[in-house]
């Protein structure tokens, strides 16, 4: 209860945030250029002669969404007997895509300003990654008057979102601890003090010089486990549940939708990549 009230700041302050750094950079001179790449330009090709996108993709909304980690089961288990599943699905796999796609429009609109400064096409600009963020704003912030303060802000709503999720990883590992005969009677918080330790400790490796090598490592190998992990988590919560209790749980029209998206992007991804 106390970190779900402390989750209505530390998620919806970001929100706010997100338009307000969103109007700055449409006032920046050169956004044009950026949004344009962002939205403009489509390369379908990619589809084709880069596979690693389609593992890029799917497990880039799998971190976004906290799915296969044991979030969502997580946080399913304090909602009510009765609640409507596929609406919630639908709530928040709809929020956050729009949040990113939302927030590329921030971004985009930031590199095309260094474009406009630095004369180099948008597409050149080297950063990638981690730098989108990171190695933007806070250059384009820099260099306005009164910037500091906006890299303040930046950093500060940075930090928020870390925060959230630390709150979700927590609540995931420790619903699944207490869940155990082991922990029976334990403490909540002792469990989270416990797993705040450990995390601490662990993340040491990360800020050595090495720190961004060990995450690069990390999240390719993570990236095909996660793939995986997700494909049975639908198969074995399916075929557990069974197809008539998950029919008059959730409806015939979501069952549906549901098999289409697990077994219908698998095959359409084959058929594009194959197929080419």
């Amino acid at each position: 209860e106390v970190t779900g009230r402390i989750t209505y700041f530390t998620m919806g302050l970001p929100i706010v945030l997100l338009f307000v750094f969103l109007g700055r950079g449409l006032t920046l001179e050169g956004h044009e250029e950026g949004i344009h790449e962002y939205i403009g330009v489509w390369d379908m090709s990619v589809l084709t002669e880069k596979g690693e996108v389609w593992s890029t993709a799917v497990t880039q909304i799998f971190f976004s969404l906290g799915v296969t980690f044991g979030i969502m089961t997580a946080f399913g288990s304090y909602c009510p007997q009765g609640s409507p599943v596929v609406v919630n699905c639908l709530v928040i796999s709809l929020a956050n895509s729009m949040f990113s796609f939302i927030s590329g429009f921030a971004v985009f609109a930031a590199l095309g300003h260094l474009s406009y400064e630095s004369g180099i096409p948008v597409t050149d600009l080297p950063y990638a990654g981690f730098s989108l963020v990171f190695g933007t704003w806070p250059v384009v912030f820099g260099s306005l008057p009164g910037g500091e303060h906006w890299v303040r802000l930046l950093f500060f709503d940075l930090f928020l979102l870390g925060i959230d999720s630390a709150f979700a990883f927590n609540e995931a590992i420790s619903t699944v601890i207490l869940d155990t005969k082991y922990f029976v009677g334990t403490a909540k918080w002792k469990v989270h003090l416990g797993i705040c330790i450990s995390g601490w400790l662990l993340s040491f490796m990360y800020a050595t010089d090495a720190g961004l090598n060990f995450l690069d490592v990390i999240d390719f190998y993570i990236n095909f486990v996660m793939l995986i992990v997700g494909f049975c988590e639908c198969f074995a919560a399916g075929w557990g549940y069974g197809t008539e209790k998950t029919i008059a749980k959730c409806g015939r029209n979501a069952f549906g939708a549901y098999l289409c998206a697990n077994f219908g992007s698998v095959a359409l991804a084959f058929g594009i990549w194959f197929g080419a």
